[in-house]
């Protein structure tokens, strides 16, 4: 179905042209409840996470016809359906199933007519089970030696979810073993870390859900070569894990058998956190941490599935970014993390939100109507406010932003960390409402922002948050009426990559490419090899 061809469509995009006429100042003024009615807060265990809608350029009525802009569109029961294991990634005819991975035992998910929750948590056993045992020391190199180094290999959702986790738990948790991170290609990249670590004492756990992902094996091949050189060809094996899809390839690759862990063809890569994808981390932190965020992210699902939908933290902010994108034509959103702890989570949500919902084309090969995913970029404040925040604030764009912070601090630093949310506090605050002054001090406000606070930083609020974000992009898909979950924009560009190294390989071999690229591989091959 096409939304826009539908009433609650053409209502909505109606009240985007009255709203936008209609300042954040006068929204406030008109309302004075506005702040609690536009914000939710999402129990988490004895945490909690807040999501402050209120300073977005959205009314109460036009929040209404969003809504039915998502019961047109069937969000309710797309969502129902995927938690039920319904095929609903039609272009790879596979369920989206990374909420199975966080529920909890005793609950039963079909696919294909059989119950995958038994292998989810024998898996997940199996991952808590050898990672503690890596961390005691009763899993030890060739040498004897315990491990003191875990370098994760892999890229993409094998990369950027696991840096984030690792980054944001390293703020209150002091992991076992210290963990590294390795995914570019580029050899500077493993070389760097190689350098940090000892043959001797390093566990690699190396992620890629087909087994053949270029960068991932790349890395890995010069890494396996690092150790044997220091124990032995025969011996790398006790210093390699394998998480795959097809986890019988390590033992064709000369890996350990029960070193491999299986993942599952119906979890994309950049929802795979909830897998084996995240050993490095329960290796780090301990099978407690890991098992804690998935009950994080167990109650956001829980949330998700039950809130009505003008109550919903995910729904609400997944029509909000449809508001700003598709109805008032805002291109970009900021992402901006009062966390150093979350410095990764912008570069996380880039990838989950632009590979999932950047698309061109409808869940049944149809161009589609209207705009899709926003470019999403971002970092860190207060970073933020010294470099690109001079253009959210004065610039001639809406970039609609998501702030987000954290409640309280590990450190014993409350005064600078009181500092710190002041600072998120008053950048949301001069972006809604600005000020009046000379021009070139003058800030217009009315820039739209969504406030979100965490409690505290714990494994648990982070999985919440991933949760919410998922879900988000979820909605907006099913919106859009798009296939959130395949990347087909991707397969190209790695196809041709395996073409033109041929070409650099045998320079001759250059017949059928474009001009500019054969003449790139004939530059290159003449430089390469000078140092």
């Amino acid at each position: 179905m096409d939304i826009t061809t539908t009433p609650a469509w053409s209502a909505a995009l109606e009240s985007a042209a009255t709203i936008s006429q209609t300042t954040l100042k006068d929204l406030f003024a008109r309302d004075s409840t506005r702040a609690e009615t536009l914000s939710i807060e999402v129990s988490i265990g004895k945490d909690a996470l807040l999501v402050d809608f209120s300073k977005q350029n959205i009314d109460e009525a036009s929040l209404h016809l969003l809504i039915a802009v998502a019961e047109q569109a069937g969000v309710e029961q797309l969502r129902n359906s995927m938690f039920h294991g319904a095929v609903i990634n039609g272009t790879e005819n596979q369920p989206a199933l990374h909420t199975a991975l966080r529920a909890p035992l005793g609950t039963s998910v079909n696919v294909n007519g059989v119950d995958v929750m038994k292998e989810v948590h024998r898996v997940r056993t199996l991952v808590n089970e050898f990672a503690e045992s890596v961390r005691s020391g009763n899993i030890a190199g060739a040498t004897g030696k315990r491990f003191q180094s875990v370098i994760n290999v892999g890229i993409g959702g094998s990369d950027l979810g696991p840096t984030l986790v690792h980054e944001a738990l390293s703020s209150s948790i002091t992991p076992a073993v210290r963990a590294h991170f390795v995914s570019n290609i580029d050899p500077i990249d493993v070389r760097a870390v190689l350098r940090e670590c000892d043959p001797e004492t390093t566990f690699v756990v190396l992620c890629s859900k087909s087994f053949s992902t270029a960068e991932t094996l790349s890395n890995g091949r010069i890494i396996a070569q690092w150790i044997s050189d220091a124990v032995g060809a025969r011996n790398v094996s006790k210093h390699f894990a394998v998480v795959s899809v097809f986890p019988e390839k390590a033992a064709s690759a000369g890996l350990a058998a029960d070193y491999a862990f299986p993942m599952w063809s119906w979890v994309g890569g950049r929802y795979s956190i909830s897998s084996a994808v995240n050993l490095v981390n329960v290796i780090a932190f301990g099978s407690d941490a890991f098992d804690n965020m998935l009950a994080g992210m167990r109650a956001m699902d829980d949330h998700f599935l039950s809130a009505p939908l003008h109550r919903n933290a995910p729904v609400l902010m997944g029509l909000l970014n449809i508001w700003n994108r598709s109805l008032l034509g805002r291109e970009t959103r900021a992402m901006i993390a009062y966390s150093t702890a979350l410095k990764s989570f912008a570069s996380y949500v880039q990838q989950l939100e632009m590979e999932s919902n950047g698309k061109r084309v409808t869940a049944d090969g149809q161009l589609v109507s209207l705009p899709t995913s926003p470019i999403v970029w971002g970092g860190v404040g207060t970073n933020a406010q010294h470099a690109y925040m001079q253009l959210l604030h004065q610039g001639t764009s809406v970039v609609p932003a998501d702030f987000i912070g954290v409640a309280s601090t590990p450190t014993r630093d409350t005064e600078a960390h009181d500092a710190l949310v002041a600072n998120l506090f008053a950048q949301t605050q001069a972006l809604a409402f600005g000020n009046s002054a000379e021009p070139h001090r003058t800030l217009p406000g009315n820039r739209p922002s969504t406030t979100l606070m965490l409690s505290s930083l714990t494994p648990h609020t982070l999985g919440a948050l991933i949760a919410l974000y998922e879900h988000s992009v979820f909605v907006q898909g099913c919106v859009f009426g798009i296939n959130s979950f395949d990347q087909w924009g991707v397969e190209l560009g790695k196809k041709l990559a395996a073409e033109v190294s041929a070409q650099i390989s045998a320079p001759s071999q250059t017949g059928g490419t474009d001009a500019s690229t054969a003449q790139l591989v004939q530059w290159y091959n003449k430089h390469r090899s000078n140092t």
